[in-house]
Parts: C-alpha cells; structure tokens; sequence
C-alpha cells in the first residue's frame, strides 16, 4: 500500500460564510458553493470542504465546535485503497462511500479517509528566469499544494498512534521529540513531515493545516493581505528547526490555524530517523516586533 499526500480535508463550521472568507481571502480556488457550504480546489488537486457543524452527515471530532471533521488522504492506486480497506477492518468500522473511497478512525479518535488521488495541475515553485522579467507578484499568496496536518494528542497517547501509522499505514517516521511529539511522511512524499502528532494537551483536537507557497515573499505578501482583511496572525514569521520551512500561522475560524509555508526538508528512505529527548526548539529564527512592526506575538 502506498499513501502519497493529505488529499481533502472536511470541516464542520459554526459561522460558514466566515469560514468561506477566509479561505478565499487565504488564497483558495472556490469552485462550489451553496446551501451545504463551499469546496476550494488547489492547482495539485487537492481540497478544502467547508460544511456547516450541524450537518448530520458529517463523522464527529473528538474537539467540539468548528473543527476539522475529517482528513482524507490520496492512495496511489486501486490496490494500495484495497489493502488500506483489507488493514483496518481487522479491527475497526470501515465505511465505503458512492464513489469508493474509505472512512474509518484513528488510534486518537480522529476520522481518517482514503481516495485515489485527483488529478492536478503540475506545478514547480523554483524561480523562474529573471531575465528581462521584472519582480513584480500579485500582493498576497496562492497556495499551491496542501502539505501537512497537526493535531494534539494526551501524551500517553503517543505510542499506540505512532504504531498505528507507521506499522498498518506505512508512513516513515522523520523525527520525533520524546517531550514534544512526532513527525511522520507519507510512503509516496519526500517531504519532512505529512502529518505531525503534539503531545502538549492533555486531550485530541486539531492543530492545524499547512499550505505551501513559493517563497519567503509570498509568505509576507500573503500573510500582510491575510492581517488588512482582519484575520489575526498566530505566529511571527518564521523558520522552524525540525522541517527547516519557513512559516506563518493565522488563526483560522473553521477550527485550528493556518500556516503559510515555503522550502520545507526533503527526506527519502535514506534517511535516518532522529530521535530527540528534548525538542531543539520552535524556531531557528523569529521576526521580532522590532524588526517587523505589524507582527503580534502571542
């Protein structure tokens, strides 16, 4: 079996046109939107759901109010969602919808889905040629790609979750901070980390969602777009130390936060996972106050 990326991810809102804003002011394609919510598609293919929290339909979150419902993750193949199926039903529900895809449950409770991968657009964020070509980009960011998820977890939690998605879904373990939490890829990505696991909170809830863009300047660019239409940052600009990227949070009123994110570690299986007794820190670097007035830490 192999699992390639977050595929789509299913948030139940309280104020849905809020939670619609927001996505479109953080950049994402809409391409449906009615009485049920909206759908926003990136370049990669990959999708944001926004319905409303008293939808009957959707799975419930172990963290109340507006949250995310559901992550859905992209299978290579028929055969990789036939084994993924074959896996979990030795000792869980394992739903099948209309069109195929699978929906069961984690080790924390959170609910997790498998679909084939959608089809995207190609997309490369190395810089094009200079020549003749002034800089000059649109003043806030269009997310190409969806590049990890978070959620906190009870400490003493840890152990049974690792070995739920590492030994029955095959996911890599890349780093993981003994006092903090873990980071894990997907079979099919090189990236740092797909999906992280925070041990800080004493119960499950969900963190939040990363969105990659092209650089440090669409950060900035966007992020400055997301604070003059009112949307509160949750970090400084940043780069973190595990993973390397580049970051920006904001808090985000379907549930958790956003992060802006750019020129994140690549890991293949040569890579030898790093084991930390204490967490070497947040942040490489961070913009102070001094160095950027309109940043607010928290």
């Amino acid at each position: 079996m192999k699992i390639m990326r977050v595929e789509s991810l299913v948030y139940g809102v309280e104020d849905v046109e809020s939670g619609i804003r927001y996505y479109e002011d953080w950049g994402l394609p809409c391409v449906e939107r009615g009485a049920l919510g909206a759908e926003f598609r990136m370049p990669s293919g990959q999708s944001i759901l926004i319905r409303p929290a008293s939808d009957a339909a959707l799975p419930a979150a172990p963290d109340g109010g507006s949250t995310l419902r559901e992550a859905i993750w992209g299978v290579e193949d028929a055969a990789s969602l036939e084994a993924i199926g074959a896996e979990l039903a030795r000792d869980r529900e394992v739903r099948t919808d209309s069109r195929g895809g699978l929906h069961a449950r984690d080790e924390a409770g959170f609910a997790i889905g498998f679909r084939p991968l959608s089809k995207g657009t190609k997309t490369d964020a190395a810089a094009a040629s200079r020549m003749n070509h002034p800089f000059d980009p649109e003043r806030r960011a269009r997310p190409t790609r969806l590049g990890h998820i978070v959620y906190n977890i009870p400490e003493q939690w840890i152990e049974k979750v690792l070995a739920f998605y590492l030994e029955r879904l095959k996911f890599r373990l890349t780093d993981r901070a003994l006092d903090t939490g873990a980071f894990m890829r997907c079979a099919g990505s090189t990236d740092h980390h797909n999906l992280f696991f925070a041990t800080r909170y004493d119960r499950p809830s969900f963190n939040h969602a990363a969105f990659e863009v092209r650089d440090i300047d669409e950060i900035i660019l966007g992020g400055k777009y997301m604070k003059s239409r009112g949307w509160q940052a949750n970090s400084p600009v940043g780069r973190h130390i595990l993973g390397s990227n580049l970051f920006w949070y904001f808090n985000n009123p379907c549930g958790g936060r956003t992060e802006y994110f750019a020129d994140m570690d690549q890991m293949d299986d040569n890579w030898k996972p790093r084991v930390w007794e204490k967490n070497p820190g947040f942040a490489m670097w961070m913009l102070e106050k001094a160095d950027a007035p309109e940043l607010t830490r928290i």
